[in-house]
């Protein structure tokens, strides 16, 4: 064997002992098959006769070719050798080769078994051929070269055959070179070049002992390399053929090597829909439900083309049907598609690389899956776009669509009934409130308040609640709302008690094991000491916040007590809402405190909540907000916009009333009976020309009401749903 003048590194083992495994019986024939294969190799040169302490089993295999296969069982081998990793991360990218340079591509022969192993390692890798009926003693041999199964073969073998290139890349700077285990491609700027390469490329090989097999040369295109095809100016992936049925060995081999080709390669799909509009014609679709008429209208040159079909059913039914209808007849064309339809122009633009799935309407599923069928069998491409009907613009596209409205509306239509009959119509089926029906009908506010008080049904029932909002504190510890909430999976900590301060939104909750008087007066005994002493806390009516206890203890420290309405939801919107802002934050948490107690959880999501939590409109977070409030001077009074304030019962505007606060959604105003908030739109400037000198000096300009606004942090949960203003 040549190439031993260059050995290969040793390996590192990390046990001194040997490793000795028995032989396994083999069948007569296989036994026949591994003498006849030990003395081919032998004569090559790859094996010696061997008494080392190590003993691996060996044994054959019959390939598809009728043809036998050593093999060793180097398992235990392998446990017991360091690795040596690898040189090369991947395989090598032919993309970066120059186009038009001839190429050169060498398939060494045998590669692991032209490749010495070094003398020391030499007795590990030893194994026996057994006789029959154990008649005489075994025959025992090691491996001269890589053995195939050996844990760093393919490193070596890299090694070596870098090696052994390394002199041609050196006399050949100007080639590129990639070299892959045994697969070698070359490439140089000119064929001359090549010519001169090829003979001291093939000669630094054998001179290492590396055989090349003549018949997998290749010097012509197309040359594969790698799972790849190579031609002149281009590169392709090779066609991949999965193994359908694993009978052999060599079956299972083929899996890995299909599935390695096509691990670095990119798959996208190319939808036929394009985005913007493409060469063909233009095409205009429109459906009726009255008629049941789909209509296909496009210009061919001067004259326009109609085809007409008709479908049952709804006008999304039809304007669908259209869509069919002018994909069927454009399939072999681009082609752009124009309608007024938003849900057909969805769809047509989703299908393209969409799976299609069964729906309960089989008139819908047909349509969808004409559709869906048209699309997927389509080799060029279109573009959909949707546009707004009964516009008057001009345009190409306006007047392509109203032609399509056109010929699938009815020639003659019943007139429509006045607009208050509409209105009287619609109430009687949807009951709409009278704002609804305002801006539904563009009715004037008083027929549609008439309208809506001649209805039997909506004047048995009685007027609504007025619309109105929870008052909020005017700066921080001035109103507390306090409620009790359950996080489940908190145990028997599961009573999460919860304090908002209504201006600044600074939050405090704490776990306990009940909601009774005690864990109320635990629960205000950390707020108090975290957030301050408050003017006055707003409850509900609960049997805890009711106590005896509770009201004695808010007594000593000098807080004002408030209860809600009683049985009213909204009474505690502030409150409530915090609550799911509190569990939204204990649940994007969870994953990250596995195992920690219910305090520690509720102590991070309460300073994400009030330490992390900068409110819109303002650069600081809640907390800071809320001490801030509190360090803040009263200072001259400042002068107050005048408002008016509508009242809610006699539709009337009052005023004018000095604005105390205001937010998003609600207003704070001082009037004659006393402080009252309100919905924002129920207040507007007062503007009114007699008074607008004194508006001007008390700052009642609408300038001043805008000025007036509050920090967002006391506005920035002020759009509740409540109705009402206790």
């Amino acid at each position: 064997m040549k190439g031993t003048e260059c050995p290969t590194p040793p390996l590192r083992w990390l046990v001194d002992r040997p490793i000795w495994e028995n032989q396994w019986p083999l069948p007569h024939d296989k036994l026949v098959a591994l003498r006849e294969l030990v003395q081919e190799q032998l004569e090559q040169g790859h094996l010696e006769p061997s008494t080392t302490p190590w003993n691996t089993p060996v044994f054959c295999i019959k390939k598809k070719s009728g043809k036998w296969r050593l093999l060793q069982d180097l398992r235990k081998i392998n446990a017991v050798m360091e690795g040596m990793g690898t040189l090369q991360a991947g395989m090598p990218s032919p993309t970066m080769l120059p186009a038009d340079w001839p190429v050169l591509i060498v398939d060494l022969k045998d590669c692991f078994f032209t490749i010495p192993l070094h003398p020391d390692d030499r007795p590990k890798f030893a194994f026996m051929v057994p006789t029959i009926n154990n008649a005489e003693p075994a025959q025992r041999y090691q491996w001269r070269v890589l053995p195939q199964g050996m844990r760093n073969s393919p490193m070596l073998c890299q090694w070596y055959v870098a090696r052994a290139l390394s002199g041609v890349c050196k006399r050949f700077p100007d080639a590129h070179v990639y070299h892959y285990m045994d697969d070698i491609l070359v490439a140089t700027p000119t064929q001359e070049e090549l010519l001169r390469l090829q003979p001291q490329l093939l000669n630094a090989l054998h001179s290492q002992g590396l055989q090349v097999a003549p018949e997998k040369v290749q010097q012509q295109p197309p040359w594969k390399y790698l799972g790849v095809k190579i031609l002149e100016r281009t590169i392709r992936c090779q066609e991949v053929q999965f193994v359908q049925s694993v009978k052999t060995l060599n079956d299972a081999q083929k899996l890995p090597q299909a599935i390695a080709s096509g691990k670095n390669t990119q798959f996208s799909l190319r939808p036929k829909n394009n985005q913007e509009p493409v060469q063909g014609p233009t095409v205009f679709t429109d459906g009726s439900g009255k008629t049941g008429k789909a209509i296909v209208t496009w210009q061919d040159g001067s004259e326009w083309q109609v085809l007409e079909g008709h479908e049952d059913g709804s006008a999304q039914l039809v304007e669908l049907k259209a869509a069919v209808m002018a994909f069927e007849k454009f399939s072999q064309e681009p082609f752009n598609l124009i309608t007024d339809s938003a849900y057909v122009a969805d769809i047509a633009q989703r299908l393209s690389c969409s799976v299609l799935k069964e729906v309960s309407n089989p008139a819908l599923f047909d349509l969808l899956k004409a559709l869906w069928c048209a699309i997927q069998a389509r080799v060029h491409p279109y573009y959909v776009l949707h546009v707004r009907s009964h516009t008057n613009l001009p345009g190409f596209v306006a007047e392509g669509n109203a032609r399509a409205d056109k010929l699938a509306n009815p020639a003659w239509v019943a007139p429509q009934p006045d607009v208050l009959a509409q209105a009287k119509a619609s109430h009687g089926f949807f009951h709409q409130n009278a704002h609804t029906l305002q801006k539904q009908f563009q009715l004037t506010a008083t027929e549609a308040r008439e309208l809506v008080e001649s209805c039997d049904d909506c004047h048995a029932l009685g007027a609504p609640l007025p619309a109105g909002v929870n008052p909020r504190g005017l700066k921080a510890l001035d109103l507390w709302q306090t409620d009790v909430t359950q996080v489940a999976e908190f145990g028997w900590l599961k009573y999460v008690h919860v304090t908002v301060d209504t201006f600044s939104s600074a939050m405090w909750a704490s776990a306990h094991t009940g909601e009774k008087a005690r864990d109320v007066i635990a629960h205000w005994r950390q707020a108090f000491a975290v957030l301050g002493i408050p003017s006055a806390v707003k409850t509900d009516n609960g049997p805890a916040y009711a106590s005896q206890q509770v009201r004695q203890f808010l007594q000593s420290w000098g807080v004002s007590h408030n209860f809600g309405i009683p049985h009213s939801l909204t009474g505690q919107a502030i409150v409530e809402r915090n609550h799911g802002t509190l569990k939204r934050v204990l649940q994007k948490q969870k994953w990250g405190m596995q195992g920690e107690t219910p305090h520690s959880r509720l102590a991070r999501a309460l300073y994400t909540i009030n330490h992390l939590t900068v409110a819109q409109n303002s650069n600081n977070p809640v907390i800071l907000n809320h001490h801030l409030s509190l360090q803040a001077s009263d200072g001259e009074q400042q002068p107050r916009a005048k408002v008016r304030v509508r009242n809610l019962v006699t539709k009337q505007w009052e005023g004018p009333y000095d604005l105390t606060a205001m937010g998003r959604g609600n207003a704070c105003v001082s009037t004659d009976t006393g402080t009252r908030w309100l919905p924002s739109k129920c207040v507007r400037p007062d503007l009114r020309p007699q008074r607008q000198n004194s508006a001007d000096r008390q700052g009642g300009s609408r300038d001043q009401l805008e000025s007036h606004q509050v920090d967002e942090s006391s506005s920035h949960h002020s759009d509740d749903s409540s109705t009402n203003s206790d």
